[in-house]
C-alpha cells in the first residue's frame, strides 16, 4: 500500500513540475514569429516589383520644379525661386507647385498642368518638350517634396516620418519609427494606400521571405503603416540574465520545497 502511495506522489510531483516548466516556457515567443524573412534564403536574388519613379503623382502633393539654362536670366521668370528669394529663402512651402483637388498645377506661362497619375519623371519630360520650344538649351528639374509616412502602433516612436529616399522599404520604414516594440504582431502589419477609388488597406507578414518580392516591399509616401498589438513577448529573447537566473532559481526552489512536502 506504501508503494503505490509513494508511485502516487512521484507522479503527482512529475506534473506540478511539468505544469510549472510549462508556464514557464510558453511565456516566450518562438523565433519564427519573431525574425524577419524568417529562413531567407542567401545568395538568391529576390526580384524588386517597384520602379525608382513608380509613385504617381496626387492631388495635394507639392511639387519642386526649377528650369536651368545657359543664362539664368533667359529662364528666371519660369522659376518660383526667383520670385520669393528675396523674402523667403529656401522655404519650400512658398516655392513648391501643390497639385490642386483636380489634379492640376498652374505653371507660369505654360497655364494649367494636368499632373496626376504621372510620375516624376513624365512630368519633368513633358515641361522639359514644352519649354524647349520657347528657349533652347534648358533643363528641367522636378522633385516630390514634403513626403511623409505615417507609423502607429507598437513602434517604439509612433508618429508622421520625413522620408527622403525614392525606394524606401518596409524595413526602412519600420527603422525610422525604432523598430517593432515587444508587443508588436509582425505576421500581420497593416498598410493604408492611397489609392483612386479609395483607401486600399493589405495586411503584410514581416516575416515571410516572399515580402521582398512583393508589391508592398516598397512604401509609398502619404502610407501609413500600423503595426498591430501581440501578447507580449516575454521569454529568453526579451530578459536579461539576471531576470532569467531569479526565474530558473525560483523554479527550482519551488520544486524543492514540494518535494519536501511531498516526502514529509
Amino acid at each position: 500500500m506504501s508503494n503505490h502511495i509513494y508511485q502516487f506522489k512521484r507522479l503527482r510531483l512529475i506534473l506540478l513540475i511539468s505544469v510549472l516548466i510549462l508556464a514557464f516556457t510558453s511565456c516566450s515567443t518562438s523565433k519564427k514569429k519573431l525574425t524577419y524573412a524568417y529562413k531567407i534564403e542567401t545568395g538568391q536574388v529576390y526580384p524588386n516589383n517597384l520602379s525608382t519613379d513608380a509613385y504617381l503623382i496626387k492631388p495635394n502633393d507639392h511639387l519642386y520644379i526649377v528650369v536651368m539654362g545657359a543664362d539664368p536670366l533667359n529662364t528666371a521668370f519660369l522659376n518660383l525661386t526667383t520670385a520669393v528669394s528675396g523674402s523667403a529663402g529656401s522655404n519650400l512651402e512658398l516655392i513648391t507647385y501643390t497639385v490642386d483637388e483636380n489634379g492640376y498645377i498652374s505653371f507660369p506661362h505654360l497655364g494649367e498642368l494636368d499632373v496626376a497619375g504621372k510620375t516624376v519623371l513624365e512630368i519633368q519630360d513633358e515641361l522639359q518638350e514644352r519649354i524647349q520650344v520657347y528657349i533652347e538649351n534648358t533643363s528641367v528639374y522636378v522633385k516630390l517634396v514634403d513626403r511623409t509616412i505615417t507609423i502607429i502602433g507598437e513602434v517604439n516612436s509612433p508618429g508622421v516620418h520625413v522620408i527622403f529616399k525614392n525606394q524606401l522599404t518596409i524595413f526602412e520604414a519600420l527603422a525610422t519609427a525604432g523598430d517593432l516594440n515587444d508587443w508588436g504582431n509582425r505576421r500581420d502589419v497593416k498598410i493604408f494606400r492611397n489609392a483612386d477609388s479609395g483607401t486600399e488597406v493589405v495586411s503584410i507578414d514581416l516575416t515571410d521571405p516572399e515580402l521582398l518580392s512583393s508589391e508592398y516591399y516598397y512604401i509609398y509616401p502619404n502610407d501609413v503603416i500600423y503595426v498591430q498589438p501581440e501578447s507580449r513577448v516575454f521569454g529568453f529573447k526579451t530578459l536579461n540574465f539576471a531576470s532569467i537566473f531569479s526565474m530558473s532559481l525560483a523554479m527550482v526552489t519551488t520544486a524543492l520545497l514540494i518535494i519536501t512536502f511531498i516526502e514529509r
